[in-house]
Parts: C-alpha cells; structure tokens; sequence
C-alpha cells in the first residue's frame, strides 16, 4: 500500500509530454558567407552595368552567397526578405547593394516557423563597392519599397561584418 501511494504521489508529480517548445524571439542568423573577408569578387563583363539601376548578379551566379536560418516567434500574414550589403561609401545610404532579384517572400508564418534560404542574386548599384558587412531584414512591409522597412515592419534582422570588395 504504501508502495502503491508512493508511486501515486510520484506520478501525479510529473508533468505529461510536452508540445515542442515554440521561440520566444523572432531571430535572423547567418549559416554561412561567401566571399570571405579580404576577397576580391569580380563581375564579368556579360552582367551589363546599367544607368541608373547598377549591375544584376544572377542568382546562382557563385559570386555572392549569404546562407541564413529564419524564424518566427508570431503569426505573420505576409514576410519578405531583404539583404543588403553595406558599405561606408558615401552617397549611397549605407549600402551600395541588395537582392532584390532574390528576395523570398511567404505567407502565413505561425509561431514557430523555421526555415533555411540562401541569396545569391543581388543588385549592385556602384562599382568599385566596398562592402563592410552583411545585413538581413525578415520583414512584414508589402508594398514594393527596396529601402529598408522600419522597426515597426521588421520581424527580425541581423548584420554579419565581412570586408571584400565588387569591381569589374
């Protein structure tokens, strides 16, 4: 019997399975960048430079990779995302290139959801661009802007340091 209470009292102790846990954060990392810090990425000559608009790196082009792990924390109806490669150039507002070309979008994030994307298609709008680091925006905004979405439309971001530079 007392056996019988003590098996009782430890079941009714421990708690039942629980569900898979869901994040608390909303987060962007960065898996992987290509090219390393100290590299020279050259655009050849068949990626046309354009007036205004910049050079279109293809994706799946292999001069520029960013690999990245998303995640949501909330229901989102609408998500896109954009990378951006800074520079401290002057005139060019912090960036001289993003990847609007590449730029993922998806629908009905629940809290929870993961996923895996790697960009390589980018827009690059000077050359020579020094490229100080890497920053990618998991947003809500859906209306077409290339700038960066606010605080307010951002579900998560985050910036990698790199120095390599794009030229011809």
């Amino acid at each position: 019997m007392v056996l019988a209470l003590a098996l009782l009292a430890w079941g009714c102790g421990r708690s039942s399975p629980s569900t898979p846990s869901i994040p608390v954060k909303s987060s962007v990392v960065f898996r992987t960048v290509a090219p390393a810090s100290g590299s020279v990425v050259v655009v050849p000559p068949e990626y046309p430079f354009y007036v205004p608009g910049g050079v279109v790196i293809p994706p799946g082009s292999g001069l520029i990779s960013v690999d990245l792990s998303l995640t949501s924390a909330h229901d989102v109806p609408w998500a896109q995302l954009n990378v951006y490669l800074l520079t401290n150039e002057p005139g060019l507002g912090g960036y001289c290139g993003q990847n609007p070309n590449d730029s993922p979008t998806w629908q009905f994030l629940t809290p929870g959801w993961q996923t895996h994307v790697t960009v390589t298609g980018f827009r690059v709008y000077r050359l020579p661009c020094d490229v100080t680091g890497i920053r990618a925006m998991l947003h809500m905004r859906n209306n077409g802007s290339y700038t960066p979405p606010i605080p307010s439309e951002t579900i998560a971001e985050a910036t990698f340091p790199v120095s390599f530079q794009i030229r011809r």
